[in-house]
């Protein structure tokens, strides 16, 4: 998998509708060292594209992609004797494809490498735009590339490095500005993911990205989104999408409460709690099932459920049966998806309180609640959920961060299971 970067500009794409554009794409980079980040010619997509016809855009770039390989396993073996040892041949995918009317998509297994390609590209068909207009521009032979491509400093990396076991993976994490989506963000990261925060606030989410990106190098990336409307859904994949050419795992993880007994229950309270933690759900995971049959290369679904579905509390009615309303669309989603290698599982939570830097926005608001009906202080709340269950331990939003990239990479062969995160609260085993 890789992730994308996209650049458009007049200037491209005056150069990509001009008569040179087939020339240009297919000459090959300015140096021989930069076919180190943009192999050799790039994919230049002909003729008019049909933008409002999906599938036959991706027939056309899959046909493409398909020519771009076996000229490149041919340009190896062409080339494979002038090494001195044995080498490694490199995968044969593209890095620069060019789009006339759209623009540059660059590749790269990171959004740094994708951007380092994108920057080449740009001054490359500028370059080559600039030679032709006086002259004709010269290609560097084929033989000059491979000695560069296949030095044996650069084989002798391979292998060296072990992939991050997300690497070149996309997910988007609602509710990401929280305590929770943060901790699970920060976990998918560190296993080599490139990460979308979805949530309300922007000031929230910049300030999340900034502590999880400080570098800016794309690893993370915000987005304002309401999980209750349809079309803020609908554009904040887009913008992911836009972002990171495509997504491959999604944490379904806003959420909200109400404290109150059943008959004490505003219908319009329960309404807003059904709205975000089952309707939102919903939406989210509509979308995502429909982009990840769309890009065909499976992925992942995790549903950040709760304790309460097995094990519901009084005066906690609104949450705990939207809670078990999401889960048991999670199980529906993974009988409908797994033919498309879609896995959904769920992880059941409980009692995670944050921390004072990011502390439970759920917690804060229904915490005192809580407390009062345990006959307890508020500070000492969590003491006793940490005493509830049965290994005595605090469970943190990097617990659950854990879990989910446990199913986010695909380590085991499953879908539709329930992995507690609670310490072990015997009421909610799942059964």
């Amino acid at each position: 998998r890789s992730v994308l970067e996209h650049r458009v500009s007049d200037e491209i794409l005056e150069i990509l509708s001009g008569r040179d554009a087939g020339t240009i794409a297919a000459a090959g980079p300015l140096t021989p060292d930069h076919v180190i980040r943009t192999k050799g010619p790039a994919v230049l997509l002909e003729g008019e594209l049909p933008l409002d016809d999906l599938a036959a855009v991706g027939a056309r770039v899959r046909e493409a992609i398909a020519g771009y390989r076996a000229a490149y396993d041919a340009y190896f073996e062409r080339n494979r004797h002038r090494a001195r040892t044995s080498v490694t041949k490199l995968d044969s995918s593209p890095r620069v494809i060019l789009v006339p009317g759209v623009g540059i998509f660059a590749t790269g297994r990171t959004k740094k490498d994708a951007r380092i390609a994108a920057d080449i590209a740009e001054h490359t068909l500028r370059a080559k735009a600039l030679a032709n207009s006086i002259g004709r521009y010269t290609p560097l032979p084929d033989a000059d590339l491979f000695d560069m491509e296949y030095w044996s400093l650069e084989q002798a990396k391979l292998g060296k490095a072990k992939e991050s076991p997300l690497a070149g993976q996309v997910a988007l994490v609602t509710g990401g500005a929280g305590a929770i989506g943060f901790a699970i963000a920060k976990k998918l990261i560190e296993a080599g993911a490139h990460v979308v925060l979805a949530d309300l606030a922007r000031d929230r989410l910049d300030a999340a990205v900034g502590e999880l990106d400080p570098g800016a190098a794309g690893l993370a990336a915000g987005v304002v989104l309401d999980v209750t409307d349809e079309r803020s859904v609908a554009g904040g994949f887009a913008a992911a999408c836009r972002l990171y050419g495509g997504v491959d795992v999604l944490v379904l993880n806003a959420g909200i409460a109400h404290v109150a007994p059943i008959d004490e229950t505003d219908p319009a309270a329960f309404r807003r709690v059904t709205d975000v933690n089952l309707i939102g759900y919903f939406l989210a995971l509509r979308e995502a099932a429909a982009l990840l049959k769309r890009q065909g290369t499976g992925g992942n679904v995790i549903v950040n459920s709760s304790k309460n579905v097995f094990a519901p509390g009084a005066d906690f009615g609104a949450y705990s049966a939207s809670k078990a309303g999401a889960h048991q669309l999670g199980k529906v989603a993974a009988l409908e998806l797994a033919a498309a290698g879609v896995r959904v599982n769920m992880v059941n939570a409980d009692a995670v309180f944050g921390d004072a830097r990011r502390p439970s926005g759920l917690w804060q608001e229904v915490g005192p609640a809580r407390a009062r009906a345990r006959g307890l202080e508020p500070a000492a709340l969590e003491d006793f959920y940490r005493q509830r269950n049965l290994l005595k331990t605090r469970v943190t939003g990097e617990h659950v961060g854990n879990a989910v990239v446990f199913f986010a990479a695909n380590l085991t062969p499953t879908t539709g299971a329930t992995l507690p995160v609670d310490g072990g609260v015997p009421d909610a085993f799942p059964r």
